[in-house]
């Protein structure tokens, strides 16, 4: 198995452009490192060409950025690239970080039952994040959002650094916890919704299988 990645950038709303845009930092911590990386953008994010990439790349680490439910994970136009009981099992010796709604509370542990030393952290609730309106046309600048997607960017980051499974999602969830601390902190109108939400991240946040995996 080949020490890489393979992501998924679908950008085809506002959700999955944000969570594109935001994927820059792991994308320049990949090559920093000399990590290879296989980047999967717009209409490429769908399961044919998924499954294509990973048997012919190997490559160890998955990221998945979209939309998703209990029993999948979608790619551009919310068309499953990987759906329970149909080809989960194609997971099972991967380190998967799925940045998506759901897919943690059932196909995570699909894809773990015949578990091959692999390791699946994604979310058993929504994942949510709020956002600025007024930066909707360029999300790198919005001040809100990073409130959310930088402790999640922890997760990928920290196993290409090097790190364990375990370690790399501790590492988010306390990420986490300082931003609801510094959301409250604020005091303004947004506040308690903002800390809501990003303790509803915190609390969904889950490691299914290998702890100790790493890249």
């Amino acid at each position: 198995m080949k020490k890489g990645i393979i992501i998924t950038l679908p950008r085809h709303d506002d959700v999955t452009e944000y969570l594109s845009v935001f994927s820059k930092e792991i994308l320049e911590i990949a090559e920093s490192n000399n990590i290879l990386c296989r980047k999967l953008f717009d209409k490429e994010a769908n399961k044919e060409n998924f499954e294509r990439v990973i048997n012919k790349t190997n490559h160890k680490l998955i990221v998945f950025n979209g939309h998703g439910t209990e029993n999948s994970i979608c790619g551009y136009a919310d068309e499953p690239i990987v759906k329970e009981k149909a080809n989960e099992q194609i997971l099972s010796d991967k380190i998967t970080y799925a940045r998506t709604c759901d897919s943690a509370s059932s196909l995570g542990h699909a894809s773990m039952q015949n578990n091959k030393g692999g390791c699946f952290i994604g979310y058993s609730l929504p994942f949510q994040f709020y956002c600025d309106e007024t930066w909707k046309g360029n999300p790198a600048k919005d001040p809100v959002a990073p409130l959310f997607l930088e402790p999640s960017n922890l997760i990928p980051i920290s196993i290409i650094k090097g790190r364990t499974t375990s370690e790399a999602h501790f590492s988010s969830k306390k990420a986490i916890l300082k931003n609801m601390k510094k959301a409250l902190r604020r005091a303004d109108s947004d506040s308690l919704a903002i800390a809501e939400a990003l303790w509803n991240n915190y609390y969904g946040q889950t490691l299914i299988g290998n702890k100790k995996a790493e890249l």
